[in-house]
């Protein structure tokens, strides 16, 4: 995949395997998560949150209790966005890839808002309840800060970009948003001050409570977590060689020491020691070696990207992080379709290199492109054509062939796509527009596998 974003859709600072805005990729049945994932969300993150909330105050007027749930909601579904947030060992595996799991935080964020909002809008019932310390009233301040910073925030991350107005888009620069998403660490900082101190309408020893201050230090780990722990994930590697192809920068890196664990098609974060390269970025990784090596083909959509053609050089250094994902094609069953569109293509390629002459499966690819000279790593797609049996590769492009629809699609197979896995990495609208298609005219897949990209 990498720079995560696709052939038609732009991520901040990654190839374009699925382009460079915000990878959209998404290995899932049509876009489904895998009900782990979502089951501990409900049940974590708010089911358990509301049965507490009304077993502490269930009993007291008006409002009280449902203002207290949506507190305990809100604070409860941060800590777990925290969690999400910090790229733990098996948290992926629970929502079948890292894009879902950024895909779930997203949405996840504005449910918080809208809960938050809630929160702070009805009031309780304070009939009855003794005045507050000084520390109480202090932690009410302190959360309606927080809860103004997280709305400003939460946003900003939703949006990415000013509405538009005449002649005029402007997206808020990658590096930016991320620097200013690192702060709602800071307001979940602020809002565990606030529960922990606030003045409640019911015993701190109730279960609620409990629940509540477990939920503050599982999320403030998870944020040191997310801040410092790279300084464990990252591993050195060295620039070897730079290859600038008519569509796409190609790196080769050889590990320092001990490499990041890859398999083809993992996605890894990557920092450069060239000047203007050090943001981390994701990159779909387009080649394993066996002695740890490993390359990615990013092309140059974005001002990272196309900054790293010019800037990077042999000899140069790098920290790399992953490897991430779950889009592989070991799931897909015994007969594959595969289409790359673009720079979409980097996934497919490291899966060729790995398929050997005994492979059971039969896999046709479709690689569309505007021409040949566009075609990154050609001569692998077709070394493996030759090599194996049952893969056979099609070339569709453009400039030639004219726009690649459902119907070309269909005609290229040696097989019925009904009985078949679809596994896509490109833009998203041509995605859709072929599934739609596909399903239009009754020869759906067996199974659809896309990754879903959208880092913020």
């Amino acid at each position: 995949m990498q720079q995560k974003g696709f052939a038609g859709i732009r991520f901040p600072s990654l190839s374009y395997t699925c382009r460079s805005r915000l990878l959209e990729r998404s290995d899932s049945f049509d876009g489904t998560l895998p009900l782990l994932g979502k089951i501990l969300v409900i049940i974590v993150g708010i089911l358990l949150p509301v049965a507490l909330a009304f077993a502490a105050a269930g009993h007291l007027p008006g409002t009280t209790w449902p203002v207290i749930a949506l507190g305990a909601t809100a604070f409860t579904l941060m800590a777990i966005n925290l969690v999400m947030a910090a790229r733990l060992p098996g948290i992926d595996a629970m929502f079948d890839g890292l894009d879902q799991v950024y895909w779930v935080h997203k949405w996840l964020g504005m449910l918080i808002l809208t809960c938050a909002f809630l929160h702070q809008q009805i009031k309780i019932a304070t009939d009855g309840l003794q005045v507050m310390a000084a520390i109480s009233e202090l932690a009410i301040q302190v959360a309606e800060i927080s809860f103004y910073l997280m709305v400003f925030l939460v946003l900003i991350s939703f949006f990415k970009r000013v509405p538009k107005m005449p002649k005029i888009t402007w997206e808020i620069p990658y590096g930016i948003w991320r620097q200013s998403h690192r702060l709602l660490g800071v307001v979940f900082l602020g809002i565990a001050f606030h529960q922990f101190f606030v003045k409640a309408p019911f015993d701190n020893n109730a279960l609620l409570a409990y629940y509540l201050n477990g939920a503050a230090a599982v999320g403030a780990a998870a944020f040191l977590w997310s801040q410092f722990g790279f300084l464990v994930r990252r591993r050195a590697y060295k620039v070897t060689a730079v290859t600038k192809h008519p569509a796409a920068t190609i790196v080769d890196l050889e590990p320092a020491g001990r490499g990041v664990s890859v398999r083809p098609g993992s996605f890894a974060f990557v920092k450069f020691s060239a000047k203007g390269l050090g943001e981390p970025h994701p990159f779909t990784v387009s080649q394993v070696r066996p002695n740890g090596g490993i390359q990615f083909s990013i092309r140059g959509l974005g001002d990272y990207t196309r900054h790293l053609r010019d800037a990077l050089s042999v000899g140069d250094t790098a920290k790399v992080e992953g490897g991430y994902g779950r889009f592989h094609h070991h799931r897909g069953g015994p007969k594959q379709v595969w289409v790359a569109a673009g720079i979409g293509v980097t996934p497919f390629i490291a899966w060729a290199d790995h398929l050997k002459p005994g492979d059971a499966e039969q896999i046709c690819m479709i690689y569309c492109i505007r021409n040949e000279a566009e075609g990154v790593a050609l001569d692998r797609l077709r070394a493996a054509a030759e090599r194996v049996p049952g893969f056979t590769l099609k070339l569709h492009c453009s400039d030639t062939d004219g726009r690649f629809d459902a119907a070309k699609l269909v005609s290229y197979l040696p097989f019925e796509i009904a009985q078949a896995s679809f596994w896509f990495c490109g833009p998203a609208p041509m995605r859709e527009g072929l599934v739609k298609d596909l399903k239009a005219s009754g020869k759906v897949p067996r199974a659809i596998h896309f990754e879903r990209f959208e880092f913020r």
